[in-house]
């Protein structure tokens, strides 16, 4: 996880927070009641959808991301919790849980319908699942695909990304961030990309209805062999 500490303080520059992306969440987690962000990272969606009635908390298994959400977000909830450990908070307790940023291609093949089990006991049924990643049904055919590269003039940082050693359970997530002066850092994470049809099969099996499946935040309806990312809105069944 050293990658992502190492880029806690500059994530917000690089993916500052989409009002497209709050507004969906907004619309479709229910109004009361506590909600849960897994992968928060510097907590700005936490923070940007809590409501008097609707507190919402953080959990990411990175100190130094963690560490920089309770400094932007003092009365936050922020939790050092990996996915993987879920099932340490509290059974039902929350209204909704969303993650974003493509977060659940982190989580092991094997692991991923043991984590699914343990998500529906910390909800209700009925209760709203959403989650968001890359397309990866056109990118599994590929050996290797490059991002376009994120720049922030004001700062002069580019941020590169890439996928590579594509197979259909696995692959290399690489990525460098640099300023004028030269590199800054750079890291390689594992990720494991799973089909529409995969995602979709599992989440049934676990006990979720599919509500709605989007291309984007806008809502666009998604589309297997087009879309660049797949955002999904499950509830407990």
């Amino acid at each position: 996880m050293a990658f992502y500490s190492d880029f806690a303080g500059h994530y917000e520059t690089i993916f500052p927070l989409r009002e497209a992306a709050a507004d969906f969440l907004d619309q479709r987690l229910p109004s009361r009641g506590r909600v849960l962000d897994l992968g928060c990272g510097t907590g700005r969606y936490c923070a940007r959808l809590t409501r008097p009635d609707r507190p919402c908390e953080g959990a990411d298994p990175d100190p130094g991301m963690i560490e920089r959400a309770r400094e932007l977000d003092p009365a936050g909830a922020y939790h050092l919790l990996g996915m993987e450990d879920i099932g340490r908070l509290t059974a039902g307790g929350y209204v909704g849980i969303f993650c974003i940023g493509n977060v659940l291609p982190h989580m092991s093949v094997t692991a991923l319908p043991t984590f699914l089990a343990r998500l529906r006991d910390l909800l209700r049924p009925g209760d709203a699942w959403i989650f968001q990643t890359v397309n990866f049904d056109p990118l599994l055919d590929l050996a290797e695909y490059e991002f376009p590269v994120i720049r922030h003039e004001g700062r002069g940082l580019s941020f590169r990304r890439n996928y590579r050693e594509i197979t259909a359970d696995h692959l290399v997530f690489h990525t460098s961030l640099a300023d004028r002066d030269g590199e800054v850092f750079t890291g390689a994470t594992d990720l494991h990309p799973r089909t529409s049809g995969q995602y979709r099969a599992l989440h049934e099996g676990a006990g979720f209805a599919l509500v709605d499946h989007a291309a984007d935040w806008s809502g666009r309806p998604y589309a297997a062999a087009e879309s660049g990312g797949s955002v999904w809105v499950w509830r407990r069944d």
